[in-house]
Protein backbone atom coordinates (compact mmCIF):
# COMPACT_ATOMS: atom_id res chain seq x y z
CA UNK A 1 0.00 0.00 0.00
CA UNK A 2 1.04 3.49 -0.56
CA UNK A 3 0.77 6.18 2.54
CA UNK A 4 0.97 9.65 2.61
CA UNK A 5 2.64 10.81 6.26
CA UNK A 6 -0.85 11.19 7.97
CA UNK A 7 -0.66 6.74 6.76
CA UNK A 8 -4.14 7.21 4.85
CA UNK A 9 -3.69 5.58 1.35
CA UNK A 10 -2.51 7.77 -1.43
CA UNK A 11 -2.87 7.79 -5.41
CA UNK A 12 0.65 7.69 -6.40
CA UNK A 13 1.43 5.14 -8.46
CA UNK A 14 2.55 7.06 -11.53
CA UNK A 15 4.36 9.20 -9.93
CA UNK A 16 6.24 6.51 -7.97
CA UNK A 17 6.82 4.19 -10.87
CA UNK A 18 8.81 7.26 -12.36
CA UNK A 19 10.69 8.11 -9.12
CA UNK A 20 11.96 4.41 -9.65
CA UNK A 21 15.58 3.48 -11.39
CA UNK A 22 15.41 3.94 -15.04
CA UNK A 23 14.74 0.34 -16.13
CA UNK A 24 13.35 -1.23 -12.97
CA UNK A 25 10.76 -3.74 -13.71
CA UNK A 26 11.21 -5.06 -9.81
CA UNK A 27 7.92 -3.07 -9.04
CA UNK A 28 4.83 -2.52 -11.16
CA UNK A 29 1.28 -0.76 -10.84
CA UNK A 30 -1.56 -2.56 -9.85
CA UNK A 31 -5.13 -2.67 -10.02
CA UNK A 32 -5.62 0.43 -7.42
CA UNK A 33 -3.64 3.73 -7.84
CA UNK A 34 -2.68 3.64 -4.43
CA UNK A 35 -0.72 0.62 -4.64
CA UNK A 36 2.10 -1.53 -6.83
CA UNK A 37 3.23 -4.75 -6.99
CA UNK A 38 6.82 -5.91 -6.27
CA UNK A 39 8.40 -8.53 -7.59
CA UNK A 40 10.99 -11.06 -7.40
CA UNK A 41 13.24 -12.26 -10.09
CA UNK A 42 13.35 -16.38 -10.53
CA UNK A 43 14.90 -17.34 -7.53
CA UNK A 44 16.54 -20.62 -6.28
CA UNK A 45 15.81 -20.20 -2.49
CA UNK A 46 13.47 -18.62 -0.56
CA UNK A 47 15.99 -15.89 0.84
CA UNK A 48 17.42 -15.00 -2.87
CA UNK A 49 13.52 -14.22 -3.28
CA UNK A 50 13.33 -11.83 -0.29
CA UNK A 51 16.34 -10.25 -0.68
CA UNK A 52 15.19 -8.62 -3.77
CA UNK A 53 11.70 -8.01 -2.21
CA UNK A 54 13.70 -5.90 0.52
CA UNK A 55 15.45 -4.30 -2.10
CA UNK A 56 12.49 -3.55 -4.14
CA UNK A 57 10.80 -1.37 -1.16
CA UNK A 58 14.28 0.43 -0.23
CA UNK A 59 14.30 1.83 -3.59
CA UNK A 60 10.27 2.55 -3.25
CA UNK A 61 10.93 4.59 -0.39
CA UNK A 62 12.95 6.76 -2.26
CA UNK A 63 9.88 8.60 -3.17
CA UNK A 64 6.89 7.25 -0.66
CA UNK A 65 5.64 5.47 2.51
CA UNK A 66 4.80 1.76 2.80
CA UNK A 67 2.39 -0.30 4.69
CA UNK A 68 2.60 -4.47 4.40
CA UNK A 69 -0.53 -5.14 4.97
CA UNK A 70 -3.37 -7.57 3.33
CA UNK A 71 -5.85 -4.57 3.89
CA UNK A 72 -5.57 -0.62 4.90
CA UNK A 73 -6.92 -0.87 8.81
CA UNK A 74 -8.39 2.54 8.51
CA UNK A 75 -9.62 2.81 4.57
CA UNK A 76 -13.65 3.49 3.64
CA UNK A 77 -14.67 1.58 -0.01
CA UNK A 78 -13.77 4.26 -2.85
CA UNK A 79 -10.98 5.95 -1.18
CA UNK A 80 -8.27 5.02 -4.01
CA UNK A 81 -9.09 5.15 -7.88
CA UNK A 82 -8.51 2.44 -10.13
CA UNK A 83 -5.87 2.56 -12.53
CA UNK A 84 -7.78 3.07 -15.82
CA UNK A 85 -4.65 3.81 -17.93
CA UNK A 86 -4.27 0.23 -18.03
CA UNK A 87 -6.41 -1.86 -20.81
CA UNK A 88 -6.62 -5.12 -18.65
CA UNK A 89 -7.42 -3.17 -15.27
CA UNK A 90 -10.07 -0.81 -17.46
CA UNK A 91 -11.73 -4.27 -18.57
CA UNK A 92 -11.77 -6.13 -14.76
CA UNK A 93 -13.70 -2.78 -13.81
CA UNK A 94 -15.93 -2.66 -16.51
CA UNK A 95 -16.88 -6.57 -15.20
CA UNK A 96 -16.45 -5.92 -11.66
CA UNK A 97 -17.97 -2.85 -11.14
CA UNK A 98 -19.00 -1.83 -7.68
CA UNK A 99 -17.46 -5.33 -6.25
CA UNK A 100 -14.01 -3.15 -6.55
CA UNK A 101 -14.12 -1.65 -3.14
CA UNK A 102 -10.87 -0.81 -1.80
CA UNK A 103 -7.42 -1.91 -2.29
CA UNK A 104 -5.92 -5.64 -1.07
CA UNK A 105 -2.52 -6.76 -1.04
CA UNK A 106 -2.00 -10.79 -1.31
CA UNK A 107 1.59 -12.26 -1.67
CA UNK A 108 1.76 -14.57 -4.00
CA UNK A 109 4.35 -17.44 -4.06
CA UNK A 110 5.53 -19.46 -7.29
CA UNK A 111 7.19 -23.01 -7.49
CA UNK A 112 9.07 -23.79 -10.72
CA UNK A 113 7.61 -27.27 -11.96
CA UNK A 114 9.79 -29.95 -14.36
CA UNK A 115 6.38 -31.25 -16.08
CA UNK A 116 2.76 -31.07 -16.89
CA UNK A 117 1.93 -34.08 -14.75
CA UNK A 118 4.15 -32.70 -11.84
CA UNK A 119 2.28 -29.51 -12.24
CA UNK A 120 -0.87 -31.17 -11.56
CA UNK A 121 -0.21 -33.58 -8.69
CA UNK A 122 0.93 -30.52 -6.85
CA UNK A 123 -1.68 -28.33 -7.63
CA UNK A 124 -3.76 -31.10 -6.54
CA UNK A 125 -1.81 -31.38 -3.23
CA UNK A 126 -0.61 -27.91 -1.82
CA UNK A 127 -4.25 -26.94 -2.14
CA UNK A 128 -4.89 -28.91 1.37
CA UNK A 129 -2.58 -26.85 2.72
CA UNK A 130 -4.47 -23.34 1.95
CA UNK A 131 -6.26 -23.28 4.90
CA UNK A 132 -3.41 -23.48 7.00
CA UNK A 133 -1.27 -20.67 4.89
CA UNK A 134 -4.88 -18.65 5.49
CA UNK A 135 -3.80 -18.86 9.36
CA UNK A 136 -0.20 -18.13 9.13
CA UNK A 137 -0.53 -15.54 6.88
CA UNK A 138 -3.51 -13.53 8.19
CA UNK A 139 -2.54 -10.26 8.52
CA UNK A 140 -5.78 -7.74 8.04
CA UNK A 141 -8.25 -7.53 11.08
CA UNK A 142 -9.24 -3.75 10.45
CA UNK A 143 -11.27 -2.13 7.57
CA UNK A 144 -13.19 0.64 8.38
CA UNK A 145 -11.02 1.47 10.89
CA UNK A 146 -13.26 -1.30 12.95
CA UNK A 147 -12.06 -4.72 13.95
CA UNK A 148 -13.98 -6.83 11.31
CA UNK A 149 -13.49 -9.96 13.51
CA UNK A 150 -12.05 -11.48 10.89
CA UNK A 151 -8.22 -12.32 10.68
CA UNK A 152 -8.00 -11.89 7.28
CA UNK A 153 -10.44 -9.29 5.46
CA UNK A 154 -8.63 -9.04 2.94
CA UNK A 155 -9.46 -13.14 1.80
CA UNK A 156 -12.98 -12.10 2.45
CA UNK A 157 -13.51 -9.17 0.39
CA UNK A 158 -11.63 -11.27 -2.55
CA UNK A 159 -13.86 -13.90 -2.43
CA UNK A 160 -16.87 -11.57 -3.46
CA UNK A 161 -14.99 -11.38 -6.97
CA UNK A 162 -15.65 -13.93 -9.43
CA UNK A 163 -13.65 -16.75 -9.96
CA UNK A 164 -11.45 -16.17 -6.73
CA UNK A 165 -12.00 -19.15 -4.53
CA UNK A 166 -10.61 -22.97 -3.66
CA UNK A 167 -9.82 -24.19 -6.73
CA UNK A 168 -11.06 -27.79 -8.17
CA UNK A 169 -8.91 -30.74 -8.55
CA UNK A 170 -7.58 -31.88 -11.80
CA UNK A 171 -7.57 -35.11 -13.15
CA UNK A 172 -4.44 -34.39 -15.39
CA UNK A 173 -3.46 -31.64 -17.20
CA UNK A 174 -6.00 -32.11 -20.23
CA UNK A 175 -8.66 -32.01 -17.43
CA UNK A 176 -7.24 -28.65 -16.49
CA UNK A 177 -7.36 -27.42 -19.99
CA UNK A 178 -10.65 -28.37 -20.58
CA UNK A 179 -11.74 -26.67 -17.74
CA UNK A 180 -9.59 -23.17 -18.03
CA UNK A 181 -11.27 -23.11 -21.03
CA UNK A 182 -14.53 -23.40 -20.51
CA UNK A 183 -14.23 -20.93 -17.32
CA UNK A 184 -12.45 -18.11 -19.85
CA UNK A 185 -15.32 -18.88 -21.99
CA UNK A 186 -18.33 -18.54 -19.61
CA UNK A 187 -16.40 -15.39 -18.34
CA UNK A 188 -15.63 -13.55 -21.51
CA UNK A 189 -12.28 -13.21 -20.73
CA UNK A 190 -9.04 -13.67 -22.67
CA UNK A 191 -6.70 -15.90 -20.61
CA UNK A 192 -6.73 -18.13 -17.51
CA UNK A 193 -4.82 -14.98 -16.13
CA UNK A 194 -8.36 -13.87 -15.16
CA UNK A 195 -8.96 -16.90 -13.27
CA UNK A 196 -7.98 -16.24 -9.36
CA UNK A 197 -8.07 -19.25 -7.47
CA UNK A 198 -6.30 -19.71 -4.43
CA UNK A 199 -3.71 -21.47 -6.21
CA UNK A 200 -3.26 -21.89 -9.95
CA UNK A 201 -1.25 -23.58 -12.56
CA UNK A 202 0.44 -20.51 -14.56
CA UNK A 203 1.71 -22.84 -17.69
CA UNK A 204 3.18 -19.35 -19.90
CA UNK A 205 5.35 -19.28 -16.54
CA UNK A 206 5.96 -22.65 -16.12
CA UNK A 207 4.97 -22.72 -12.40
CA UNK A 208 2.65 -23.25 -9.80
CA UNK A 209 0.58 -20.02 -7.84
CA UNK A 210 0.01 -19.84 -4.16
CA UNK A 211 -2.24 -17.21 -3.65
CA UNK A 212 -3.77 -17.69 -0.53
CA UNK A 213 -1.20 -15.10 1.91
CA UNK A 214 -1.92 -11.61 2.77
CA UNK A 215 1.21 -9.24 2.38
CA UNK A 216 3.14 -9.03 5.23
CA UNK A 217 4.74 -5.80 6.80
CA UNK A 218 7.65 -8.01 7.82
CA UNK A 219 9.79 -9.82 5.45
CA UNK A 220 10.74 -12.35 7.46
CA UNK A 221 7.53 -13.69 7.70
CA UNK A 222 7.43 -13.75 3.80
CA UNK A 223 10.72 -15.59 3.77
CA UNK A 224 8.74 -17.95 6.15
CA UNK A 225 5.74 -18.90 4.27
CA UNK A 226 7.95 -18.93 1.26
CA UNK A 227 10.15 -21.28 2.13
CA UNK A 228 7.04 -23.39 3.45
CA UNK A 229 5.20 -23.70 0.14
CA UNK A 230 8.63 -24.51 -1.71
CA UNK A 231 9.53 -27.37 0.90
CA UNK A 232 5.44 -28.86 0.71
CA UNK A 233 5.44 -28.28 -2.94
CA UNK A 234 8.81 -30.25 -3.32
CA UNK A 235 6.94 -33.00 -1.42
CA UNK A 236 3.78 -33.21 -3.10
CA UNK A 237 5.99 -33.50 -6.42
CA UNK A 238 6.91 -37.31 -4.92
CA UNK A 239 3.06 -38.21 -3.84
CA UNK A 240 0.96 -40.16 -6.02
CA UNK A 241 -3.05 -38.80 -6.11
CA UNK A 242 -4.21 -39.42 -2.97
CA UNK A 243 -7.89 -39.13 -1.15
CA UNK A 244 -8.29 -35.62 -1.02
CA UNK A 245 -10.86 -33.33 1.17
CA UNK A 246 -13.68 -32.03 -0.75
CA UNK A 247 -13.22 -28.88 -2.51
CA UNK A 248 -16.36 -27.90 -0.59
CA UNK A 249 -14.90 -28.88 2.58
CA UNK A 250 -11.44 -27.41 2.26
CA UNK A 251 -13.10 -24.23 1.28
CA UNK A 252 -15.06 -24.04 4.31
CA UNK A 253 -11.76 -25.26 6.47
CA UNK A 254 -10.07 -21.88 4.83
CA UNK A 255 -13.04 -19.46 6.33
CA UNK A 256 -12.41 -21.22 9.36
CA UNK A 257 -8.79 -19.95 8.79
CA UNK A 258 -9.97 -16.28 7.43
CA UNK A 259 -12.38 -15.91 10.51
CA UNK A 260 -10.27 -16.88 13.57
CA UNK A 261 -6.38 -17.41 12.16
CA UNK A 262 -4.37 -19.48 14.57
CA UNK A 263 -7.49 -20.18 16.60
CA UNK A 264 -9.00 -22.33 14.09
CA UNK A 265 -9.87 -25.75 14.17
CA UNK A 266 -8.35 -26.88 10.76
CA UNK A 267 -9.22 -29.77 8.38
CA UNK A 268 -6.45 -32.53 7.98
CA UNK A 269 -5.75 -34.11 4.82
CA UNK A 270 -7.19 -37.14 6.34
CA UNK A 271 -10.29 -35.25 7.38
CA UNK A 272 -10.25 -34.56 10.91
CA UNK A 273 -10.32 -31.44 12.48
CA UNK A 274 -7.13 -30.40 14.22
CA UNK A 275 -6.03 -27.43 15.94
CA UNK A 276 -4.29 -24.70 13.52
CA UNK A 277 -1.07 -24.60 15.66
CA UNK A 278 -0.89 -28.10 16.31
CA UNK A 279 -1.47 -28.89 12.55
CA UNK A 280 1.23 -25.81 11.69
CA UNK A 281 3.82 -27.93 13.88
CA UNK A 282 2.66 -31.34 11.87
CA UNK A 283 3.17 -29.40 8.90
CA UNK A 284 6.43 -28.35 9.53
CA UNK A 285 8.00 -31.63 10.62
CA UNK A 286 7.08 -32.44 6.95
CA UNK A 287 8.57 -29.78 5.58
CA UNK A 288 11.38 -29.94 7.39
CA UNK A 289 12.32 -33.16 5.68
CA UNK A 290 13.59 -31.40 2.84
CA UNK A 291 14.43 -27.74 4.20
CA UNK A 292 17.97 -28.44 3.72
CA UNK A 293 17.21 -29.61 0.07
CA UNK A 294 15.25 -26.41 -0.36
CA UNK A 295 18.36 -24.25 0.94
CA UNK A 296 15.58 -22.66 3.63
CA UNK A 297 16.16 -24.54 6.85
CA UNK A 298 16.62 -20.87 8.47
CA UNK A 299 13.63 -19.35 6.47
CA UNK A 300 11.69 -22.17 7.39
CA UNK A 301 12.84 -22.65 11.30
CA UNK A 302 10.54 -18.85 11.24
CA UNK A 303 7.55 -20.20 11.03
CA UNK A 304 8.04 -21.13 14.61
CA UNK A 305 8.35 -17.89 15.16
CA UNK A 306 4.72 -16.70 14.00
CA UNK A 307 3.47 -19.56 15.96
CA UNK A 308 4.89 -18.27 19.21
CA UNK A 309 4.37 -14.26 18.56
CA UNK A 310 0.93 -14.65 16.42
CA UNK A 311 -0.39 -14.07 13.14
CA UNK A 312 0.03 -10.39 11.78
CA UNK A 313 -3.61 -10.23 12.99
CA UNK A 314 -2.53 -10.90 16.41
CA UNK A 315 0.03 -8.39 16.22
CA UNK A 316 -2.50 -5.31 15.05
CA UNK A 317 -5.17 -6.23 17.65
CA UNK A 318 -2.38 -5.96 20.35
CA UNK A 319 -1.08 -2.96 19.30
CA UNK A 320 -4.70 -1.34 18.94
CA UNK A 321 -5.20 -2.29 22.27
CA UNK A 322 -2.96 -0.32 23.51
CA UNK A 323 -2.59 2.89 21.52
CA UNK A 324 -5.95 3.06 18.83
CA UNK A 325 -5.89 3.05 14.89
CA UNK A 326 -3.40 5.95 14.82
CA UNK A 327 -0.61 3.76 16.89
CA UNK A 328 -1.54 0.71 14.83
CA UNK A 329 -1.27 2.56 11.76
CA UNK A 330 2.17 4.21 12.55
CA UNK A 331 3.79 0.62 13.75
CA UNK A 332 2.33 -1.21 10.32
CA UNK A 333 4.19 1.73 8.40
CA UNK A 334 7.13 1.74 10.19
CA UNK A 335 7.65 -1.58 10.18
CA UNK A 336 7.57 -1.89 6.75
CA UNK A 337 9.73 0.76 6.27
CA UNK A 338 12.29 -0.42 8.63
CA UNK A 339 12.54 -3.47 7.32
CA UNK A 340 12.84 -1.73 3.76
CA UNK A 341 15.64 0.49 4.65
CA UNK A 342 17.62 -2.29 6.45
CA UNK A 343 20.38 -2.23 4.12
CA UNK A 344 23.16 -4.07 6.74
CA UNK A 345 20.30 -6.90 7.30
CA UNK A 346 20.38 -9.60 5.55
CA UNK A 347 16.50 -11.19 5.52
CA UNK A 348 17.32 -14.07 7.10
CA UNK A 349 18.65 -11.22 10.12
CA UNK A 350 15.44 -9.36 10.33
CA UNK A 351 13.76 -9.62 13.76
CA UNK A 352 10.04 -7.91 14.36
CA UNK A 353 10.06 -6.04 17.37
CA UNK A 354 6.85 -7.10 19.07
CA UNK A 355 5.11 -4.71 21.07
CA UNK A 356 4.22 -5.74 23.93
CA UNK A 357 0.53 -6.78 24.74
Amino acid sequence: MLVDDDFALRDRTPETLRALESGSDAVQGEMFRAMVEARSPISATAREAVTALADARRELLRSTRLMGVGLHPDSRPGESAIERTSPRYAKIEQSLQGILRTPICGLHIHVGMPDEETAVRVYNGIRTHVPLLNALAANSPFWGGRDSGLASTRTVVFRSYPRAAMPPEFRDYGHFCDVTQQVCVAAAVADYTHIWWDVRIHPVLGTIEVRAADVQFDLRRTAALAALVHCLARIEADLELASIPAREALAESSFQATRHGLEAKLLTRSGRLMPARELAHETLQLADTVAGQMGCRRELAEVGSILEDGCGADIQRSVYAGGGMSALLAYLAGETERLGRASDEAPDDIRRRAPAA
